[in-house]
C-alpha cells in the first residue's frame, strides 16, 4: 500500500515559487491499476516521483508498506527502489551498448530472467530483442522500456506517459499487456498520460487539480 498524507510540495526559482501539491492524501492499494490525469504543469510527473522517492516533499508523509519515505536515507530510498520498484518513461533510457534483451536482463540484477522472452513476445518485440536501441524505431524503444520496467516483476511499477510515443495498434498492444500484468501478477501499477481512453481503463482514475489529488 501506498499512503500520502497531507502532502505539500513546492519548486522555487529565482522569481516565483510554485505550489504544486498542498495538503493533498491519497491511498493506494496494494494492487490495482491507477491512472493519473491533469493538465500540463499540474504535477503528474512529479507525483509519480515522489511516490518512488525519486523527488522530496516539503511536508507530509507517503508510506511505502510502512516505510515512512522521509526517514529513509538516499541509500535505503535507493534499496527500496531496486526491490519493489519497476519504471518507464516517455523516454527510453535504454542503454546504447546493450541489445534490447540484454537491457531487460541487466534490470533484473541478477534474479531470474526466464521470463523476459514472454514479456517480449508479448508486446510484439521478439523479433528485436538482439539488436541495439540505435537500431530500432521509436516505438519499438517504447515497449523496449516497458519490458525492461517489467523484467524483475516489480510489485509496484510506475509509467509516465507509457503509450507517448505509439501509434494505436501499438498503444493497445501496451495498455492490454500492462492491465493483464496487473491482474496477474497482483501488482500496483500508476501510469501517467494525456490520453483520457487509457486513464478511463484503469480500476480508479485519480485528477490532480488545484494542488489535490481527487478520485474521479
Amino acid at each position: 500500500m501506498i499512503s500520502i498524507k497531507n502532502l505539500h510540495k513546492s519548486y522555487t526559482d529565482s522569481s516565483a515559487k510554485q505550489t504544486v501539491f498542498e495538503n493533498a492524501s491519497y491511498e493506494f492499494n496494494s494492487h490495482g491499476v491507477y491512472s493519473v490525469v491533469g493538465s500540463s504543469g499540474s504535477g503528474k510527473t512529479t507525483l509519480l516521483n515522489l511516490i518512488s522517492g525519486l523527488d522530496v516533499f516539503d511536508k507530509g508523509s507517503i508510506e511505502i508498506n510502512g516505510k515512512n519515505l522521509d526517514t529513509l536515507s538516499i541509500e535505503a530510498k535507493s534499496a527500496l527502489r531496486k526491490v519493489d520498484f519497476g519504471f518507464g518513461y516517455q523516454f527510453h533510457y535504454l542503454l546504447e551498448n546493450l541489445t534490447i534483451h540484454e537491457n531487460c536482463i541487466a534490470a533484473c540484477h541478477g534474479q531470474d530472467n526466464s521470463h523476459i522472452a514472454s514479456i517480449l513476445n508479448k508486446l510484439g518485440i521478439d523479433h528485436i530483442k538482439n539488436k541495439f536501441p540505435s537500431k530500432v524505431s521509436g516505438g519499438e524503444k517504447q515497449r523496449a522500456s516497458i519490458a525492461r520496467a517489467l523484467a524483475k516483476q516489480p510489485k509496484i511499477l510506475i509509467l509516465d506517459e507509457p503509450t507517448g510515443n505509439l501509434d494505436q495498434e501499438n498503444s493497445l498492444i501496451v495498455q492490454n499487456f500492462l492491465l493483464n500484468y496487473a491482474s496477474e501478477n497482483k501488482s500496483l501499477v500508476i501510469y501517467a498520460t494525456h490520453d483520457i481512453a487509457f486513464a478511463k481503463r484503469a480500476d480508479k482514475s485519480l485528477n490532480i487539480v488545484e494542488r489535490s489529488i481527487l478520485e474521479k
